[in-house]
């Protein structure tokens, strides 16, 4: 039997989900996690109840008493009309057996987490009963796809397009793309060169910004943990619709990108008149701050930094902090890195690197930069 998509990154977010309350997540999977959870916003008020019911659960003498008990809710539910979607339930089930198996620590949030998750489901797929089938054909129809750290990947849309998608980095959008529409959602960095079509605008979804182009070349960072979401326009003309301004709109031209600060909450002064009350004197600005920049270009070989990635090539641009380099080194590297020293993350490193390991990169890093490091499996400390 297929199992459509949506089943098996719920499968995957109780799989990680078990983990972290049990104290048994590495990194990767407590970051993997994180990922989720962005990507499904929804999902967060249950995991959060989960990880209060973990800390506050009834520990069981064997696991026929919580089976028992867990039976009773699954009664409870039928009783309340509750619907169940069972295959997320046989993933769930598979879980918990699975993790009973290696010990005697099950406990009753576990059997409890079963029955939310297939509440979420409940949720998720029969918000009413007039929207459900709606919603699971959605679903359905949508084409996703996914790289990894350290890997990146290049595809052709049905329209024509062309998109090289960057590690970490994911990408969805209808099947029936091109038909009618040419809309696609983006979590992480793409580079697009787009089929011309004026009679179907090709648009691109990201949390902070949404991108309408009719064929042109253009490049967009929108990774969740970066400081900034940017679009960098190559050829052609853009129309970037920045969120919670207002839906307001900013054109690029050639050679120009466009900054976007991600979360970011400022005291703005209202005016310079001398206020009545202190507290008159400065609000809160929640409007996402952003400017309009030139790309820049690597000293060199006056490379492109903005989309230097699409030719395999990893630069640094001279204002990234070592802290922000080292994102991307994660990223290209498929690693985790992490400073002991801020006066090191606040360095300014310059560098080009193609082939190299990420040990041939940080010694080459050393030689302009005073700091040390130690590699343990895929983590990385840099210390001064």
């Amino acid at each position: 039997m297929d199992i459509p998509i949506v089943y098996m990154r719920i499968d995957r977010f109780w799989d990680l989900l078990s983990k972290k309350i049990s104290a048994e997540a590495s990194q990767a999977e407590l970051k993997e996690l994180e990922e989720i959870l962005l990507g499904h916003p929804d999902w967060k008020n249950t995991a959060d109840a989960l990880e209060i019911l973990g800390h506050q659960s009834t520990s069981f003498e064997n696991n026929n008493d919580a089976e028992q008990a867990f039976e009773v809710h699954i009664e409870r539910m039928k009783r309340a009309d509750i619907g169940f979607n069972q295959t997320a339930l046989y993933y769930a089930e598979s879980g918990v057996k699975e993790k009973a198996n290696k010990g005697n620590r099950t406990k009753w949030w576990l059997y409890a987490a079963i029955v939310a998750v297939n509440v979420l489901c409940f949720f998720i797929f029969n918000n009413n009963n007039n929207t459900s089938e709606k919603r699971i054909n959605r679903l359905s129809t949508l084409s996703q796809v996914t790289t990894k750290p350290g890997s990146k990947t290049q595809i052709q849309l049905p329209d024509g397009s062309t998109v090289w998608l960057n590690a970490s980095s994911n990408l969805t959008y209808d099947k029936n793309f091109g038909k009618n529409l040419r809309e696609i959602n983006l979590t992480g960095e793409a580079f697009f060169d787009v089929m011309k079509d004026s009679s179907r605008p090709f648009i691109i979804h990201t949390k902070v910004i949404d991108i309408k182009v009719l064929g042109t070349a253009f490049n967009v960072r929108s990774y969740p943990n970066d400081a900034n979401t940017e679009t960098s326009l190559i050829r052609g003309k853009v129309e970037v619709t920045v969120k919670n301004r207002s839906n307001e709109k900013v054109y690029l031209e050639p050679n120009e990108k466009l900054v976007v600060a991600n979360n970011v909450v400022a005291d703005k002064p209202v005016n310079k008149m001398t206020p009545k009350n202190e507290s008159d004197s400065y609000r809160i600005q929640e409007k996402p701050l952003y400017s309009i920049q030139h790309l820049t270009y690597y000293p060199v070989d006056s490379a492109i930094i903005e989309t230097s990635w699409v030719d395999n090539r990893l630069l640094f641009q001279s204002n990234e902090t070592f802290r922000e380099v080292a994102l991307k080194m994660e990223r290209w590297y498929g690693v985790q890195i992490s400073f002991n020293d801020e006066k090191v993350a606040g360095y300014h490193p310059f560098g080009s690197f193609r082939n190299e390991t990420i040990t041939q990169a940080l010694d080459a890093l050393r030689l302009g930069l005073k700091f040390n490091y130690k590699i343990e499996g895929n983590k990385i400390i840099i210390t001064q």
